[in-house]
């Protein structure tokens, strides 16, 4: 009689850590996931876009200082695309690099795009350092829309 008691004490013990485990995770997608969504509306926001030659050149090498400020490696390659740091070894230190893509109608759009080591894990999840990553790249990101006033 006591062996089955023990038996289900530990049952409804182990019952209870499973429940309380899946409410943590949910706990822990939902929390994830509102992050995400956060990140998402700071990127959309660290977009300019700029219509002749002269704004747009000025609004690159604005870009270009920010990423370079920005970033705790040296910038490696500029194109009349692109504006690339290295990566940098310590793993929650985020890094920014600057797109620039005109279209047909000669309206340029420039993105500044930043990444962390140990951001994500290998499954797409949130990875070890994703609190102190998001935190940072949602923050420059944000910057760099007030920054240049035109970001929409």
């Amino acid at each position: 009689m006591i062996r089955g008691l023990i038996s289900r004490r530990a049952l409804c013990a182990a019952l209870l850590m499973a429940t309380l485990a899946a409410c943590a995770s949910d706990a822990a997608r939902e929390a994830f996931l509102l992050t995400e969504t956060g990140l998402e509306a700071a990127r959309r926001q660290a977009i300019v876009e700029c219509a002749t030659p002269g704004e747009c050149a000025q609004a690159w090498e604005r870009a270009r200082a920010f990423v370079q400020s920005h970033t705790p490696t040296p910038i490696e390659r500029i194109t009349d695309e692109t504006i690339e740091t290295g990566m940098p070894h310590e793993f929650g230190v985020a890094y920014f690099w600057a797109v620039r893509h005109t279209v047909d109608d000669a309206t340029t759009t420039i993105r500044l795009k930043g990444m962390c080591r140990g951001m994500y894990g290998t499954r797409g999840g949130p990875g070890w350092m994703y609190r102190r990553c998001a935190t940072q790249l949602r923050d420059a990101e944000l910057e760099f829309a007030r920054e240049f006033g035109s970001a929409r």
